[in-house]
């Protein structure tokens, strides 16, 4: 659908956008002027990495409006936890001080000190061995509906937003665009972080196949566990704490963190985990909640502990997710003279097998409020500093799919999990992505002794 602007001298006061979402000066050579008082960017997509971007451009003073198609905040039901390690530093630079002060709060284990490090256990599915532990230097895991929630702190989400049109204007200047067929909105640039089905990749690369992803091949469950009894809560974190990685001779991951606790430390009757399990091959969607239970339970059987009881007590009414993993491997799109490009999944959706994903979506932010920043500064002009952002993100983004890809399979396949990058890299960048020097302790076992202990491990089964 094309949008036009509204010329003062046809009545109009200024860009009128249907809704009354809000009204902006007309002026002349709107978007030729590259500063604060006129650059405006719109975020499409609400998810973590849009927030985290709202809330760096709002502490640098850059003019935004964000909108999400979803119609509340946290609207899906299904939850999970997510990992950040290598881009806590960054994270820090672009929220407000207030704002991740609170970060320690939504911590999963909030009595381990962000700065403490660690390693994550990684342990023999069937005997509880441990494998490998992989080191970061400092981090925390965290629940994604309350990282959301407190990104969203102070931010206008404009919300039930479905982005259905992206026009740019013949100047070179500009770019409008239009939501639910009938609202419209006009500004310098159009950022998308729509995950990973964005819309926004659509627009960008042309059509809708370029923009699809593809599918992994594996049967992959969330689930959202309360034990509602405080010995089994306390027994299944009792040898690790926070969380942990199981992988079976049989081919197969159970993965089990502790979310949050809404009573607190004193009441794990009401805490809540995260529990995950999966295993390659065509999943069958059309299972139940409860068929999928049964299938995970059955599977659980095989398992030592702690993970045979932490699967085994799940509750019957549990409500089992399917997570419909896909990827697709960044390349590059028409950013129409810098006026769009894509951060976060939208630039690089992965699976979920590194602890990459938010690290990555962090990462684009602080690179992209950097290129904003210089634009606006007048120390490069909007096309080069955006194209210099995109051919960064699609390398960065194309190395970490695959390798993201690769750990999937192997971590899947008995014979292979010696060689995958999860025990080779662990959750350290690769190899010219930030924080590659900040963070020495973020290899696993670098030492070759310690490498062919966990080789030995492995082949001792």
């Amino acid at each position: 659908m094309a949008v036009s602007f509204k010329d003062p001298s046809q009545g109009s006061d200024g860009l009128e956008i249907q809704g009354s979402l809000y009204h902006l000066p007309w002026r002349p050579n709107f978007f030729k002027m590259a500063d604060k008082k006129n650059f405006h960017v719109i975020i499409v997509g609400a998810g973590i990495t849009g927030l985290v971007l709202a809330q760096a451009l709002k502490k640098s003073g850059i003019a935004y409006s964000i909108y999400e198609r979803e119609a509340q905040l946290n609207y899906r039901s299904n939850e999970w936890t997510m990992a950040i390690h290598w881009s806590l530093d960054l994270l820090e630079k672009l929220l407000p001080v207030e704002i991740f002060a609170k970060l320690a709060s939504i911590s999963c284990n909030p009595s381990v000190p962000i700065e403490a490090g660690g390693n994550y256990p990684i342990i023999h599915g069937e005997t509880g061995d441990l494998l490998a532990g992989v080191p970061y230097a400092k981090g925390l895991r965290v629940p994604r509906s309350k990282m959301r929630a407190l990104c969203a702190e102070g931010i206008d989400v404009k919300y039930g937003m479905n982005l259905t049109g992206v026009s740019f204007d013949e100047s070179g200047h500009g770019v409008s665009v239009v939501f639910n067929d009938s609202i419209k909105a006009n500004g310098s640039i159009i950022l998308g972080s729509d995950g990973p089905r964005s819309t926004v990749r659509v627009f960008a690369m042309g059509n809708k196949e370029a923009a699809a992803v593809s599918k992994f091949p594996i049967w992959h469950h969330n689930m959202t566990v309360c034990y509602r009894n405080p010995e089994k809560a306390r027994y299944v974190r009792q040898a690790f704490p926070t969380s942990y990685l199981a992988l079976s001779e049989n081919s197969y991951h159970a993965f089990q963190s502790i979310s949050s606790m809404p009573d607190g430390p004193d009441h794990p009757e009401t805490w809540i985990f995260h529990l995950a399990m999966a295993w390659l091959g065509n999943p069958d969607h059309n299972l139940s909640y409860k068929e999928r239970l049964v299938l995970i339970k059955d599977k659980a059987k095989t398992l030592g502990e702690p993970a045979r009881s932490a699967f085994g007590w799940i509750p019957d009414d549990t409500l089992v997710h399917k997570a419909d993993i896909s990827y697709w491997i960044s390349r590059p799109w028409n950013n129409h003279d810098g006026r769009i490009t894509l951060v976060g999944d939208a630039a690089h959706a992965m699976p979920p097998y590194r602890g990459q994903g938010l690290n990555h979506c962090i990462c684009d932010v602080s690179h992209l409020l950097e290129k904003i920043q210089s634009i606006i500064k007048g120390e490069t002009t909007q096309k080069d500093a955006i194209k210099a952002y995109d051919e960064e993100v699609v390398k960065r983004g194309a190395e970490e799919v695959q390798c993201s890809l690769d750990n999937g399979m192997m971590l899947h396949d008995w014979e292979k999990v010696k060689q995958s990058p999860v025990f080779t890299t662990g959750f350290k960048p690769m190899v010219g992505h930030d924080g590659i020097n900040s963070h020495e302790k973020m290899t696993p076992a670098a030492e070759p002794e310690t490498i062919n202990h966990v080789v030995q491990h492995i082949e001792a089964y």
